[in-house]
């Protein structure tokens, strides 16, 4: 995997964000359909990116005097059905939880 590529994706979601608080258009499609919104830039990545289709993405908006902190599920074990698709290539990072080179190679 190139620096270039994994820094481009660590940085992924922060474009995203900085995108939507720029382009109330933007943050709409984003709060509305975030998983195919998220695909067509991932795509800017690496054409074809995917989410597994098992994979739920949400998009909430945090209010001000709010501070969110979001953990993995309790158990660190990724489900049978969803295990075939996560091959050897993956890094797994934190347990399982994030996935980053398959989609940016």
């Amino acid at each position: 995997m190139s620096e270039n590529k994994l820094l481009a994706w660590l940085d992924f979601p922060n474009g995203l964000i900085e995108r939507a608080t720029k382009d109330e258009n933007f943050r709409k499609k984003l709060m509305a359909n975030p998983k195919a919104v998220m695909e067509r830039e991932m795509g800017k990545l690496k054409k074809g990116a995917k989410f597994p289709d098992a994979l739920e993405v949400k998009v909430i908006e945090q209010p001000e005097n709010v501070f969110y902190l979001v953990l993995p599920a309790a158990t660190n074990q990724i489900p049978d059905e969803e295990s075939d698709m996560i091959s050897d290539e993956w890094d797994v990072a934190a347990k399982g939880e994030v996935f980053v080179n398959h989609l940016v190679n």
